[in-house]
């Protein structure tokens, strides 16, 4: 089986971009499956070129917020009143209450695109959706979009628009990817699914953490811990496993390795030693500049690139082995990588870490401007 893995575009602009790009190639590439794993929301994560290395600030300043709202939604022009109202200090009911329908229309237009956006990608082949934290119910992180984009204070969006019933938006937008007639689209979050002899089981960002540090941490993790359950219920159908992760963890800076956040997860992993043909397990973080592919504890830990960095994406081939491969829609791409034992191969920077993984490691180096770069 070839998959696509897309995850944390976060811009209109490279989701497009990557969609235009796999519509061209799905065909001869030979394309089965197209996973997006979370973060196609969230325009105040555009980044500048392929990365992480500069200052972000100093890029923003160079966006025209108001002509980029004016591309995302029709209600632009209500929603410019919002820092008006906001710097002249009204406090007035009636007021918030027009304020907060605005923050609804917004809210609601940019998950219709949303879905929108996965139909198409439907249309090119069948289609799994998680989603990540910008999607997320708990948050709606799409507030910090608008934030961003009006240069107000996210509290007092929030605070205002928790006066209309936006956070109705989620389900309604989960009950149109879920209608039937969406033969080809299937949203995982918190599910498995099966197909031929390979498990797919996608853990939901719902919270950027898990664990015990709070209500939401405690949530994602007893989510996670009821998918896992399904999953070993499930294990004696399938030889193969395939986990999809939004929730972050921890990453180690030198050599790099990443940690599930997950109690649970981490068990799980332990739990499987000596079961199935092949485990995967994926993380979608959108500091990545390259892909990370490496062999631990059973499992072939891939890290993938995020489009949010100049639309980069991975493909994933599942067959009498695990194959990795780093796609580059810009400059037209596609590298296969090596894979490494994390436990047996030595090296101790980013850089001798990329060679691990690429053939041509000062290449990616160049073209994409990281080195020196921890999210390499």
């Amino acid at each position: 089986m070839r998959i696509a893995l897309i995850s944390d575009s976060h811009t209109r602009k490279n989701l497009n971009l990557v969609y235009n790009y796999l519509k061209n190639k799905a065909t001869a590439w030979k394309i089965d499956l197209i996973i997006i794993n979370g973060d196609i929301l969230g325009e105040n994560e555009v980044r500048e070129n392929y990365g992480f290395n500069f200052k972000k600030k100093v890029y923003d300043l160079s966006i025209n917020k108001k002509e980029l709202l004016k591309e995302l939604t029709p209600d632009f022009e209500y929603l410019l009143k919002i820092p008006q109202v906001y710097e002249k200090g009204i406090k007035q009911e009636v007021v918030d209450i027009e304020m907060s329908q605005h923050i609804k229309k917004y809210v609601e237009h940019r998950f219709d695109k949303m879905y929108e956006a996965l139909v198409k990608f439907s249309k090119i082949k069948k289609t799994f959706f998680n989603i990540g934290n910008y999607e997320s119910p708990l948050h709606y992180n799409i507030l910090k979009e608008l934030s961003w984009l009006l240069d107000v204070p996210e509290s007092y969006l929030r605070s205002i628009a928790l006066l209309s019933n936006y956070r109705q938006t989620f389900k309604e937008f989960l009950a149109k990817v879920k209608n039937p007639i969406n033969k080809n689209l299937k949203y995982i979050g918190g599910s498995t699914q099966i197909v031929g002899d390979i498990m797919f089981a996608a853990i939901p960002g719902l919270n950027a953490s898990s664990g015990i540090q709070d209500s939401t941490a405690e949530f994602q993790e007893k989510i996670t811990t009821d998918l896992l359950a399904t999953i070993k219920r499930q294990l004696s159908y399938v030889s193969k496993l395939v986990i999809l992760n939004q929730t972050q963890g921890r990453l180690r800076k030198d050599p790099f390795a990443y940690r599930p956040g997950s109690v649970a997860v981490r068990k799980f992993i332990e739990s499987i030693k000596g079961k199935l043909r092949q485990k995967i397990f994926i993380q979608s973080y959108h500091h990545f500049m390259t892909t990370h592919f490496y062999e631990a504890m059973e499992f072939n830990f891939m890290l993938n690139n995020s489009a949010v960095n100049n639309g980069l994406f991975n493909i994933l081939e599942i067959s009498t082995k695990v194959s990795c491969f780093d796609v580059d829609p810009i400059l037209d791409k596609v590298r296969k990588l090596k894979s490494f034992n994390y436990n047996l191969d030595d090296y101790e920077t980013p850089e001798q870490r990329l060679a691990l993984n690429y053939e041509n490691s000062q290449e990616i180096l160049k073209e994409r401007e990281i080195k020196g770069c921890y999210y390499m």
